[in-house]
């Protein structure tokens, strides 16, 4: 786990939970496999022995803002995939180039890294056979969002974010993440909260726990905790989860299969 937090990267009052922006990474026998590219990916290290993939939830800033503060993106030799399943490989790339060059980025790193490569999801699933299953669902969350799972003989991984649950994802997601080791939950919200940011396409740490318990999983670790919330908050929120198979994200843990 690299990035944590939601929203905007927050340095105060975050040293145990972690301030850095959503980046989770996961590898397997033949890949390295990266999920968003907030500002925890300035602390990923790229494989030199694997294949590096990156997916993409969706590109809102916080999921894609890190991208060129990882220093070893300039002198990886060999290719960096980058892909989502809600665009094609054509309008990523689109999308990305705009944000890093111009007048929102000094440097336009799609031009200049020739090791960047942009591939349809399609493709990517092809890639990782047999060495893993990856599968995508569509999530609820302004200008969409697609959650991940990926399974190898190690085990299965699930990345729900971000999402705005809803009682009718129930029996999908029940589906979806079926037989995880561990999910990967948005819970920046509390009940509470969620009832003055409706629309604002996050879940909450109560729905989790309900969720986490009808769900045939191992473990749920909520993430995308809200900038404004300090690791004190998060203890105190804590003492209220009602399952034991439900934690906080950490940044830096290491979950191993």
């Amino acid at each position: 786990m690299h990035g944590t937090r939601g929203s905007i990267p927050q340095p105060k009052g975050t040293a145990k939970y972690g301030g850095n922006t959503s980046c989770y990474e996961v590898v397997t026998g033949d890949f390295q496999i990266i999920f968003d590219t907030g500002t925890g990916f300035q602390d990923v290290v790229l494989d030199h022995e694997r294949t590096t993939i990156i997916l993409y939830s969706h590109f809102h800033h916080d999921h894609i803002q890190g991208l060129p503060f990882n220093l070893g993106v300039f002198s990886h030799l060999e290719d960096i995939i980058l892909s989502s399943a809600l665009v094609n490989r054509q309008v990523l790339k689109n999308m990305i180039q705009t944000y890093f060059s111009g007048g929102y980025f000094p440097v336009d790193i799609v031009t200049i890294l020739k090791q960047l490569k942009f591939m349809n999801c399609s493709s990517v699933q092809r890639k990782l056979s047999p060495d893993c299953k990856l599968e995508m669902i569509e999530l609820n969350h302004p200008g969409g969002s697609m959650g991940y799972s990926v399974e190898s003989n190690q085990g299965k991984f699930s990345y729900l974010l971000d999402n705005e649950y809803a009682d009718d994802q129930l029996d999908s997601l029940l589906a979806f993440v079926d037989g995880s080791k561990l999910v990967i939950w948005d819970g920046m919200f509390t009940n509470s909260e969620l009832e003055y940011r409706a629309g604002w396409g996050h879940s909450s740490v109560e729905q989790a726990c309900e969720f986490a318990e009808l769900a045939d999983i191992e473990k749920l670790s909520i993430s995308h905790h809200s900038p404004s919330r300090t690791d004190e908050e998060l203890d105190q929120i804590s003492k209220m989860f009602t399952s034991s198979k439900v934690s906080f994200a950490v940044q830096s843990d290491e979950v191993k299969f």
